[in-house]
């Protein structure tokens, strides 16, 4: 049995992006997780948790999606060893920029080469996901699909599941600003409406299908214009303070659309890497904060790749 460690790293992303609830799904360059994984004898072993909001984190491996996301890996290949697996935090929980889905994809990652690579790409998605079912109370892969995949993706079905991934363009830059403020996935899920109106999918409908135009093509003003969400935003800005003069001061900046990332509470801003800089954007949402004496931490980033071994 070796005892070689494998290193994935495991980046953030941003979900929904406007009208793409539980469907759209977009790749970070940074931040990110580390997960290590190496075989041992049998059964699976979280032995270290560190980084932000790590304290918060179990190491039972049934309750970690790390853990589980690993041995749903090992499972669907028969693999006749267990794994010990290291955590290192880059993206604190309750973020809104796919904590939980990184652990998750960088434990079905990391599990993955350790068993050969037998899975296919959707495959090792999918156990990502099943962590994610676990922990956060519902079965969606809008984070663990671009966190594996890369890029901007889309869950064209769930049942049969189908993920389809597009290269974003070079020139969207991308600000990740964070309150200090903890929005839990299970409790943002619950407030959302149980009904929607007629007129809302249609709004959905319209932005969602010119969203992925603009993603395929790289027209960045299309992109900003059809990240509108009449659905999750609205019933979830209740959770983060101060978050429509956060997205109005970006937009006051240069940013081509800002929006609740995720669940929240990180707030996403888009902008053209080719006219603007993210400093500026993401300089005077941190000075609002402050001015609320509340801290915020921020990011300047675009998309990236999938998991990788580091």
């Amino acid at each position: 049995m070796t005892d070689e460690w494998i290193r994935i790293a495991a980046p953030a992303t941003t979900s929904n992006i406007g009208a793409g609830f539980d469907v759209f799904g977009l790749a970070l360059k940074e931040p990110y997780d580390i997960i290590e994984g190496r075989k041992i004898d049998s059964g699976v072993v979280i032995s270290e948790v560190s980084g932000p909001g790590s304290e918060s984190i179990p190491t039972d491996p049934e309750k970690n999606s790390v853990g589980i996301a690993a041995a749903e890996v090992l499972r669907r290949c028969e693999a006749d060893f267990g794994i010990e697996l290291r955590i290192k935090k880059g993206i604190r929980p309750c973020s809104g920029i796919g904590s939980s889905g990184a652990s998750a994809a960088g434990g079905a990652y990391v599990a993955h080469i350790l068993c050969g690579e037998r899975l296919t790409p959707t495959e090792v998605v999918l156990c990502a996901a099943h962590a994610e079912d676990v922990t956060s109370g519902g079965f969606h892969a809008d984070n663990v699909a671009p966190c594996v995949l890369g890029g901007f993706t889309i869950i064209r079905s769930y049942e049969p599941f189908e993920v389809i991934t597009i290269q974003p363009p070079e020139s969207l830059g991308i600000v990740i600003a964070m309150p200090d403020v903890l929005v839990p996935t299970k409790e943002a899920r619950s407030i959302l409406p149980k009904e929607v109106k007629v007129k809302d999918m249609v709004f959905h409908i319209g932005n969602a299908s010119t969203m992925v135009y603009g993603m395929m093509t790289g027209d960045l003003g299309l992109i900003g214009r059809s990240v509108k969400d009449a659905f999750s935003e609205p019933a979830r800005s209740v959770l983060v303070p101060y978050i429509k003069e956060a997205e109005s001061i970006a937009m006051s900046k240069g940013a081509i659309a800002s929006f609740l990332g995720g669940s929240g509470p990180c707030i996403i801003s888009f902008f053209d890497k080719s006219s603007h800089e993210g400093e500026h954007i993401a300089e005077s949402i941190v000075k609002m904060y402050a001015e609320h004496d509340m801290k915020c931490d921020t990011w300047i980033t675009e998309p990236g790749s999938g998991c990788r071994r580091i």
